[in-house]
């Protein structure tokens, strides 16, 4: 018999079970679409929904999925936890574009980065707008909207407690405002109240003085639904 040949994993896919075969992929601060390719060329049948609400970077990711077809819905919205309208702070580099201004231990960690304008944006809370998607469930769900993640969660925690079965979640520290109010510890909350199971920690990045201070990572939760009992 031969040997079964599994399918190979972009980043951060292959911090996910080898043996999961994802559908729907919901790309939250899909940016110029490095993920949702990624999600795309590591699940073959899949489907991605984008948000990216940023005009000149939301240009870019349409040309750049254009190849992929009926695969892809794009939305031009920043998902938050109240719908209208709203700002966000447009940098040097679109990746660290930002509804929450740029703090100063982002700035540290990030001399080439600043803040050079702001752009109007619609916001929607997923709970709401959810209606809109072509599908039920949602296999995968990726959060990096550089330190508004905990926003994200709060408007769209109902959906995402029946409706989603993985997150990733980008945990940014040196986005948080000041050491004694650390958005992980809400984040971590909101999931363990959701139903969600911490599987795993990846992309840790530090500071370079030697000070050993973790400035951002990935965190990938689990429904405990789906998850082995221990």
């Amino acid at each position: 018999m031969a040997a079964r040949k599994e399918q190979v994993r972009s980043s951060p896919f292959d911090n996910l079970p080898i043996n999961f075969d994802a559908k729907w992929v919901l790309d939250i601060g899909a940016n110029v679409g490095d993920v949702a390719v990624a999600a795309l060329n590591s699940y073959k049948d899949s489907r991605v929904i984008c948000f990216e609400p940023v005009q000149k970077t939301h240009d870019v990711l349409k040309n750049r999925l254009a190849p992929f077809g009926d695969r892809v819905q794009l939305h031009k919205f920043a998902l938050s936890n109240a719908a209208g309208v709203g700002e966000i702070n447009i940098t040097t580099f679109h990746g660290a574009n930002s509804i929450a201004p740029q703090a100063d231990f982002h700035k540290e960690c990030n001399p080439h980065v600043q803040e050079v304008g702001k752009e109007r944006i619609e916001l929607v809370r997923l709970d709401d707008y959810s209606a809109n998607f072509p599908c039920e469930h949602i296999d995968i769900m990726k959060i990096d909207v550089e330190g508004h993640e905990l926003d994200v969660l709060k408007g769209g925690i109902q959906f995402i407690s029946s409706h989603v079965e993985f997150i990733i979640i980008e945990v940014s520290l040196m986005r948080d405002q000041s050491w004694e109010n650390q958005a992980i510890f809400e984040i971590f909350a909101l999931m363990k109240d959701a139903g969600f199971r911490l599987l795993n920690v990846m992309d840790l990045h530090r500071t370079s003085d030697g000070s050993a201070l973790l400035t951002q990572m990935d965190c990938v939760f689990r429904h405990v639904s789906k998850c082995d009992p221990l």
